[in-house]
């Protein structure tokens, strides 16, 4: 499969036991091309967030109160989202290979969003992650990148990733920003001229 599914949340903090989840966002990535995004605003019914976390991503709660939507109906608009977009790879039963920078953080608080929906974890997502921060790791310990490359912020300016400071620490800012730094990834890692699908040079 050539598209995956890049993710980023914003939440109350850093444990997906406790604090809240915020905000989901989904971009669907294609050989590199951005098919598809969607963000969308989580209500849950009590909100558990830290002042670090909010000064952080810069949520108002008022404001995301009024916009936000309760965890089922956010789940359900997430997978609708999916099915629209991954139609034939579901229809081959394949499943959809999740990614993001620290994604298993991610992942932890779409997992939280299911308990709080109900709702088992989606059999449509693999077992299996992508971590565009293990990537640049290994990378770094190959020699193509600098160590000081590998956290999101230092990642994206090495790159050349433009994000605003308006979108950034926001779901869908950093999704985008994160296919986006996946794109460069693919290029770096193969030379120019090699075919993906048949693993020789074109």
């Amino acid at each position: 499969m050539t598209k995956l599914l890049v993710i980023d949340t914003e939440t109350g903090g850093l444990d997906p036991d406790r604090h809240s989840l915020l905000s989901i966002a989904a971009v669907v990535w294609d050989d590199g091309r951005v098919a598809g995004e969607i963000e969308i605003l989580v209500g849950e019914a009590e909100l558990t967030v830290t002042a670090r976390a909010l000064e952080i991503n810069r949520i108002d709660l008022v404001e995301h109160a009024l916009r936000a939507v309760p965890p089922v109906d956010a789940l359900s608009q997430l997978l609708a989202f999916v099915a629209e977009h991954f139609r034939p790879e579901l229809a081959a039963r394949e499943q959809i290979v999740l990614v993001g920078h620290n994604v298993a953080f991610d992942v932890s608080f779409l997992r939280r969003l299911c308990r709080l929906a109900g709702a088992a974890f989606p059999v449509e997502f693999s077992h299996r992650i992508l971590d565009t921060a293990s990537v640049l790791r290994f990378l770094s310990l190959a020699g193509f990148v600098p160590a000081s490359a590998i956290a999101s912020s230092e990642a994206f300016s090495y790159f050349g990733v433009h994000i605003s400071d308006d979108l950034r620490h926001t779901a869908l800012g950093d999704a985008r920003a994160t296919a986006d730094l996946l794109t460069h990834l693919v290029g770096l890692v193969l030379p120019a001229g090699f075919d993906r699908l048949t693993g020789a040079a074109a």
